[in-house]
């Protein structure tokens, strides 16, 4: 008898579910209701994405891209020479690297529940991209201006050697990365990049290499179309990639 009374007063204090007058208010009002709440202004909701990248990136790429930059310029301070051949060297470089995490599985831990989500995939891309290529720029115009200021060179020269180069490679590492793998993207970028480091040597190297080193047209135009191929081509199925990103072992 003890066992009924305590299961017959089981739901002492807990309230009866709501009826059916509750739920034919809400389904009223959500029907006379304006939509779904807005989320405000596109700029406000552009900078609340880059928020969340930002937070989504690896912790230590912020640190390491400045260290990696702050090296660069102290080198150049303590030697006095070679300013405009270390930031052509180090700037380009860091920016494709940095870009070729930018899409992937092999990169990103929540690809695939960002791959779900109502967000288009080139929007994100988009987002990391501006987030990446921002902060090196921003990195690479500092250590320029850190460099001006000492009168080791002249600013606007200065930003002409890395600023061509740093457009183009980063194009051709994001459009890698997106339709290969971020592993193959870097070692193009990388082997590149090696063939402008071997022109100041007696060594065979393609021409056209110094050509592509250089800011102009040329070479902005390059990088706006491979950065834009690259956007197309986000979210459509990878395809030089093995196996879908959804269907990994």
């Amino acid at each position: 008898m003890n066992e009924w009374h305590e299961i017959s007063g089981i739901r002492d204090g807990i309230p009866p579910a709501p009826g059916p007058d509750l739920v034919r208010t809400v389904l009223l009002r959500s029907a006379l209701s304006d939509g779904p709440p807005r989320i405000g202004p596109w700029p406000y909701r552009a900078l609340a994405l880059l928020v969340t990248e930002a937070r989504n990136r690896r912790p230590a790429f912020w640190p390491v891209s400045a260290l990696i930059m702050v090296t660069g310029v102290v080198f150049v301070l303590a030697s006095q020479e070679h300013t405009e051949l270390v930031l052509a060297f180090l700037v380009p470089l860091l920016a494709a690297t940095g870009i070729a995490g930018s899409y992937g599985p092999e990169r990103d831990a929540a690809f695939e529940l960002v791959a779900v989500t109502p967000t288009s995939p080139r929007v994100l891309l988009l987002a990391r991209v501006a987030l990446v290529f921002g902060y090196d720029f921003v990195l690479a115009l500092l250590a320029s201006m850190v460099l001006s200021g000492f009168g080791v060179a002249d600013l606007g020269p200065l930003v002409g050697t890395w600023f061509g180069p740093m457009a183009a490679l980063a194009g051709l590492s994001l459009l890698l990365s997106v339709w290969w793998n971020p592993e193959g993207a870097i070692s193009v970028a990388v082997a590149v990049w090696g063939c402008y480091v071997l022109t100041f040597t007696e060594l065979p190297v393609p021409d056209g290499i110094r050509t592509l080193w250089t800011t102009d047209p040329h070479t902005i135009a390059l990088a706006l179309i491979l950065t834009t191929a690259a956007i197309i081509a986000a979210g459509r199925g990878e395809p030089i990639r093995r196996r879908r990103a959804t269907h990994r072992s």
